[in-house]
């Protein structure tokens, strides 16, 4: 992805703004910290040090969304992955040497910017990304309810992980966290 695209959407019935899309960087972090709170339950609080080594790790894989006043609508941070590793909650993010698909580990948006399309946008960025790095899969951990959402964006569910896997999937302990992927047609540009 170029380092920003931006387009037009109204928020709330207020003015059009303008919504930036662009990688995250460490000055973002307090802000995408503040909306991880507020989209999240208690239980799957990640730390700022946390995002912040994830941020060191996998900078060219990670995105948010902001207005033309510069507010944080939505994020996503995500890597490149072993096909069948699962990041157990609150873990550093460890990029596998020969990645075999992008791991979504964690995508918010602002409750005042649903509906906006910006989850499917973060989705598309994620794709071209995948596919630029030769990769055929998205990876993902549905939370809190979200498996709908996640199969309507064309991903199914893997009923069968290993071990490991098994065990970083209680790690979201009381959240039902299902392990899913996407494969990746090499020939679909993703265009946002």
């Amino acid at each position: 992805m170029a380092a920003s695209q931006t387009n037009g959407a109204q928020l709330s019935g207020k003015k059009v703004l303008m919504i930036t899309l662009r990688l995250i960087t460490a000055a973002d972090l307090d802000a995408i910290v503040r909306l991880q709170d507020s989209c999240y339950s208690d239980a799957l609080y990640e730390s700022p040090e946390l995002l912040s080594q994830r941020l060191a790790v996998a900078a060219n894989s990670c995105w948010l969304a902001q207005n033309s006043d510069g507010e944080l609508l939505a994020y996503l941070f995500s890597y490149p992955a072993q096909d069948g590793y699962i990041t157990p909650l609150a873990a550093a993010f460890t990029p596998a040497a020969k990645p075999e698909l992008l791991y979504l580990h964690d995508m918010a948006v602002s409750p005042k910017a649903r509906g906006l399309g910006l989850a499917g946008q973060l989705l598309q960025n994620a794709k071209q990304y995948a596919l630029s790095l030769g990769l055929s899969k998205l990876a993902l951990v549905a939370v809190q309810g979200s498996v709908p959402y996640w199969q309507r964006q064309g991903f199914t569910v893997v009923h069968n992980v290993m071990a490991e896997a098994k065990l970083a999937l209680a790690s979201y302990q009381g959240e039902q966290a299902c392990y899913m992927q996407l494969p990746l047609e090499k020939d679909n540009n993703y265009a946002a």
